[in-house]
């Protein structure tokens, strides 16, 4: 992917993670394959009520049609205010793609590929192969530590020196002041809003030395430097990248991430999303968490 395709994807990745009701947490476009990381929650689209509905749908379809359905966003706040004999089967139809990470995948590759085909006058799929994901326990450590992986990979491609010059990064796009990228990192450090000081921690994670050296994050006030700005990163933080690096596939071969327990949880329930017991569990961190959060990989054909 060149920089227009990889502004393509990232506009056809925010509207359909809005559509399925999925927070990205970070994400990282390459040329040859991207990472994104999500935040789900199942319930809230069993949930959704009418209003919640137009609001998604609108989000993916904006004024135009929805093909499959012969429908754009005032129709279907027409046919759902009405309540007609076709709108629970709408309803349904809708609500099967949210909420679904393998959904919303296949939607994101097929948008893409239709876009790529239409620019370039290719045919055929853009994609090599179905992508692998990680399921990542969620306000942990581990997340965070698979959220610094997946934005220190232009860093390991050699492309950039400092994660937040790279601009098709979830930490890339926050430092250039994009604000569904903040969100997404502030809720990577457990908080609801941005702020500098958690941009800055989240930095932390990321860098392997915080000497006077270190250049200001663009579009925020100046950062701590010198000897005060090392302290604060400690050598945990030296010795969590340098795993980081080192592992360039640790978090895409299909595992589940997490806690002890919460791992066991997975390795517990057989067949449970195509987990075999005592296999792919790889637990990081002691401590609990809830919910879950989960980590797309996908390669470009060859």
């Amino acid at each position: 992917m060149d920089e227009e395709a990889m502004e393509a994807m990232r506009h056809i990745m925010r509207s359909q993670a809005a559509f399925a009701g999925m927070e990205v947490l970070t994400y990282c476009f390459l040329a040859n394959h991207f990472h994104i990381f999500v935040r789900l929650d199942p319930k809230e689209t069993e949930d959704l009520d009418d209003a919640g509905l137009v609001g998604r749908f609108r989000a993916l379809y904006g004024g135009t049609r929805c093909a499959s359905l012969g429908l754009d966003a005032k129709d279907l706040e027409v046919i759902l205010r009405k309540n007609g004999g076709s709108a629970e089967g709408i309803r349904r139809r809708l609500k099967a793609r949210m909420g679904d990470v393998s959904v919303f995948m296949r939607e994101v590759k097929t948008r893409f590929t239709l876009w790529y085909n239409g620019e370039h006058g290719t045919v055929g799929t853009f994609w090599a192969e179905r992508f692998r994901s990680v399921i990542v326990e969620a306000d942990t450590e581990a997340q965070r530590m698979v959220a610094a992986y997946i934005d220190l990979n232009p860093v390991r491609a050699g492309l950039v020196e400092d994660a937040g010059d790279y601009g098709f990064s979830g930490f890339g796009e926050a430092c250039a002041g994009g604000s569904a990228a903040r969100r997404g990192i502030a809720r990577i450090e457990g908080k609801i809003a941005w702020t500098t000081k958690w941009h800055e921690r989240y930095r932390a994670r990321l860098c392997s030395r915080m000497g006077p050296g270190t250049r200001p994050l663009r579009g925020d006030d100046q950062r701590p430097s010198g000897e005060a700005a090392g302290e604060k990163a400690g050598s945990a933080v030296v010795a969590e990248v340098s795993r980081l690096l080192s592992k360039i596939r640790a978090f895409s071969e299909g595992r589940v991430v997490g806690s002890v327990a919460w791992v066991a949880s997975f390795s517990a329930a057989d067949g449970w999303l195509g987990y075999r017991k005592g296999r792919n569990a790889k637990p990081v961190v002691e401590d609990g968490g809830a919910g879950f959060t989960n980590v797309a990989t996908a390669s470009k054909r060859h």
